[in-house]
């Protein structure tokens, strides 16, 4: 078949991108969807569509990129197929299976060839940053996720390259950044490790040129253990909790998900989970970066109730008028509730069949 197009997320400095490629000939068209995964799993989801409805692939596409906050950027045929194999050579690397109909893309990472490398494409596959606080927050966040690659193309250096305070790729939870004048800053981190939670203070000293910033410097101190109550209490946030009734669960559960395809849907023990994130990455300039600041609403459902979890009154108010308007004859309001830290996601993981229970 021919190509037709591709586009993909310049979401890389936030660990995953999503890819798509779109193939057709005179009778037919294929339209593929990768997840790009850079922090250990490579290729880490796949889907085909083949001769997919407008809507269909829609629906598809914001599955896979709706939730990463990022630009779609248009890239050559090259540059797709590279991605595919390169990626995919990290499930190999690290022992981490293909995901998806294997055979449709098995050829593109065993045998095809190009003159690209990863560092030709990372000006399209990273955002352009040009806020110090929000370059100083994701290369804190890079280097808590063990990234050689991203710091050796944001620094030059090797040896910033090879540094690590982590044992796997971390995960950054909170970050907060304190200027020390003359482009040096502090990070106060906050992350998590394999074998639990730890904080540490990296001290970077950066330099900006042409097309943004690059790492000068950089040095950490060692790490300190953190509680994980501790944790919670720093990474927490006031929460409004909207409980409705639920009339033809099934029926309302499908629409919902057609009509929100760019939310994360999970499958719990006693429900359905699904989270809706904001529609850019905004958070990660402020000063204190927190990880779930990207959250603009979660939903649950079990049995025939409806739980709606919000952070902030303005969305809160948003969210309820949409549902109540789109989705009156489903649903019914019950009750209204404040917390002053998280509540509804504890109740879903918890497995508790009782919201008022669980608070008890």
């Amino acid at each position: 078949m021919k190509f037709s197009f591709a586009k993909v997320t310049n979401s890389r400095l936030m660990g995953t991108m999503g890819l798509l490629i779109s193939w057709e000939d005179k009778q037919d068209k294929i339209v593929q969807y990768f997840l790009l995964d850079a922090e250990g799993l490579g290729l880490a989801d796949y889907v085909s569509l083949k001769n997919p409805t407008k809507e269909e692939a829609y629906r598809e596409e914001e599955r896979l990129m709706g939730g990463l906050g990022s630009d779609r950027i248009r890239i050559s045929e090259d540059e797709a197929l590279f991605l595919i194999k390169y990626f995919g050579n990290k499930n190999s690397y690290y022992e981490k299976p293909l995901p998806g109909e294997v055979n449709e893309y098995i050829d593109i990472i065993k045998k095809y060839e190009t003159k690209l490398h990863i560092e030709d494409i990372y000006p399209k596959i990273c955002k352009p940053i040009k806020d110090e606080v929000e370059f100083i927050n994701y290369m804190t966040m890079r280097f808590i996720a063990w990234d050689r690659e991203s710091l050796k193309y944001f620094s030059g250096s090797e040896e910033i390259a090879n540094m690590h305070i982590t044992n796997i790729n971390g995960t950054l939870l909170k970050n907060t950044v304190i200027p020390k004048g003359n482009k040096r800053y502090i990070s106060e981190a906050l992350y998590e490790d394999n074998d639990g939670y730890y904080t540490s203070k990296i001290a970077f000293s950066i330099e900006e040129y042409e097309y943004g910033f690059k790492i000068s410097s950089m040095i950490a101190t060692d790490k300190e253990p953190i509680f994980d109550f501790e944790v919670f209490d720093e990474i927490s946030k006031p929460e409004f909790v909207s409980m409705y009734s639920i009339s033809r669960v099934d029926k309302f559960l499908d629409i919902f998900y057609r009509d929100n395809p760019f939310t994360l849907k999970s499958d719990m023990e006693n429900g359905t989970f699904f989270t809706r994130f904001n529609f850019n990455n905004d958070h990660v300039k402020n000063n204190v970066y927190v990880i779930n600041n990207d959250i603009k609403a979660i939903y649950y459902q079990m049995g025939n109730e409806f739980f709606v979890g919000t952070y902030s009154d303005k969305d809160r108010k948003y969210i309820n008028k949409i549902l109540q308007c789109n989705y009156k004859e489903y649903l019914d309001i019950k009750e209204e509730l404040y917390f002053e830290e998280n509540v509804l996601y504890d109740f879903v993981e918890s497995e508790s069949n009782d919201f008022y229970d669980f608070l008890d």
